[in-house]
């Protein structure tokens, strides 16, 4: 029986992001940095979005870890709009704990 939730997007984000590999303080670079939102379509479950997306404004302060402003969080879930208008699945998570662990175990994977 297949599984009613996916926690990976469908199809895979490319493996270099949105916005190709970003610097990051020190010596190493970023593809991809990722919230926790509320899923937009599943009411009630929570998925992982990427913040690095075009038309993202301020990419350097978020970069260098400042917290996410509401405007670039809009933009972000405004790509997520795009990606599911286009097909994409986003990954889903019942609780905002399950979402953070998701995302740690995507790092991970891609840390090889």
């Amino acid at each position: 029986m297949p599984r009613r939730y996916s926690h990976r997007p469908v199809p895979e984000f490319p493996r270099s992001g949105f916005l190709g590999p970003q610097a990051l303080p020190g010596d190493s670079s970023a593809t991809e940095l990722n919230i926790t939102v509320e899923h937009p379509t599943e009411f009630g479950r929570w998925t992982n979005i990427p913040s690095l997306v075009p038309g993202q404004t301020g990419t350097e302060a978020i970069l260098a870890g400042a917290p996410i402003t509401d405007e670039q969080q809009q933009r972000a879930l405004d790509f997520a709009s795009f990606l599911l208008a286009h097909g994409v699945q986003l990954p889903s998570f019942g609780t905002v704990e399950d979402a953070v662990t998701g995302a740690e175990h995507r790092h991970k994977q891609f840390e090889r």
